[in-house]
């Protein structure tokens, strides 16, 4: 289909609202300590994979969206994806069966893999230039926004048990309903016409550039999710705060996200080749925070660095997809690269507890310790790529 078919505001709104659903799962993560509590003879580090386990699904039918696509169409798919991120998501508020719960929790990230590519691939595949640029800053600023908004219903809604907390997974209703409204059935993602404009070798290679994205990705991802799965045990043990205090400033770490988007976009083309480095520079602050902090304001800061850091990290991840690889290539790479990113997010929690029988060290600040280690290390690695940016970018066939 043509591009001015999809370029309207309901239809930008719906591709972009799709990316609220990429980080949700972590929208109730103050659960946790509740849950621990609840299930007193299930292993604490399963019951805080609930809060990643999602990225199992997200791995396994990320890859498979794609195929599935070409059987449904894109619409169907992504519709598909979000009926079952509706039903799934809600199962906990009904169940105190944690094998059940732990499964509609791998429900969620099949769902989630369903639509998660197609929240970046289309933007840079219906859109270019300063357009494309703006509609991934804005990616950014509705998931920041989104995420906000169901990790502070979250918090709320914690007040009257963990199990009511997942009501707030109903929010991919009426997203879904506004897909099939504003949505042509005709959705597709054209491939470039000229043969000179697209890699010969087909849309399934993935170059080495893109495997760089996705090994910093995954180790970005399994840095990040320390914040879902040990922060609210984090202000516990520190005795500076409550559960819902940790939810709230996870809400704040949200909104934050939008903050990203906006500063994304209003990054000159110059300065965006080290957004990388701006991010990443900002989510060690954030971690080295962490590891001090005894007071809700001071974790307030490092959560509002941490909420710039993942936002911006992730659209200047998906942008430079779209430059250091061909048109046609960028679906499935975007969908390899998230996919990876999701791998990482799914071994965190077994990461932090080899890092922590390792040192012999099992509390949560020293999870943040390891993690402003990690980030710092990857710092390096993404100034190299801002320093090699040009030389990076993939140049067309002439």
């Amino acid at each position: 289909m043509s591009k001015s078919k999809v370029d309207n505001i309901w239809s930008k709104l719906a591709i972009l609202l799709l990316n609220i659903f990429v980080v949700s799962s972590g929208a109730t993560a103050a659960t946790i300590p509740l849950m621990i509590k609840s299930f007193p003879n299930v292993a604490p580090t399963l019951i805080e994979s609930t809060m990643t386990i999602s990225s199992l699904g997200i791995i396994l039918f990320t890859p498979l969206s794609n195929i599935i696509a070409d059987k449904l169409g894109i619409k169907k798919t992504i519709i598909l994806g979000l009926a079952i991120i509706t039903i799934c998501g809600i199962i906990p508020v009904f169940t105190n069966n944690f094998p059940l719960i732990f499964i509609s929790r791998i429900g969620i990230g099949v769902g989630t893999g369903l639509l998660a590519s197609y929240s970046q691939s289309l933007i840079i595949a219906l859109y270019s230039d300063k357009k494309q640029q703006q509609l991934l800053g804005w990616s950014s600023v509705v998931q920041g926004l989104g995420m906000f908004l169901m990790t502070f219903m979250a918090g709320i809604l914690l007040a009257h048990g963990w199990h009511n907390a997942y009501w707030v997974n109903i929010i991919a209703l009426p997203v879904l309903l506004m897909f099939m409204a504003f949505i042509p059935h005709t959705l597709r993602i054209e491939q470039a016409k000229n043969v000179n404009d697209v890699d010969s070798k087909g849309s399934k290679k993935i170059n080495r550039k893109i495997w760089l994205l996705a090994t910093f990705i995954f180790f970005f991802n399994a840095t990040f999710a320390f914040v879902s799965i040990k922060f609210a045990s984090l202000v516990l043990e520190k005795g500076y705060g409550t559960a819902s205090d940790a939810s709230t400033l996870l809400g704040i770490m949200s909104f934050a996200m939008a903050a990203g988007g906006f500063i994304f976009m209003s990054m000159s083309e110059k300065l965006k080749r080290f957004s990388l480095a701006i991010s990443i520079s900002a989510g060690f602050v954030g971690f080295l925070i962490f590891t001090i902090s005894n007071s809700l304001i001071l974790s307030g800061i490092g959560v509002i660095l941490v909420g710039i850091s993942v936002s911006m990290t992730m659209v200047s991840t998906m942008s430079s997809v779209g430059q250091f690889t061909s048109p046609k290539q960028v679906p499935f790479s975007t969908s390899v690269v998230m996919t990876v990113a999701n791998i990482g997010t799914l071994l965190s929690p077994y990461i932090a507890q080899v890092l922590s029988k390792l040192s012999g060290n099992n509390s949560s600040e020293f999870t943040f310790i390891c993690g402003a280690v990690i980030m710092l290390v990857l710092l390096f690695l993404v100034v190299w790529i801002g320093i090699n940016y040009h030389k990076l970018q993939y140049q067309m066939n002439k």
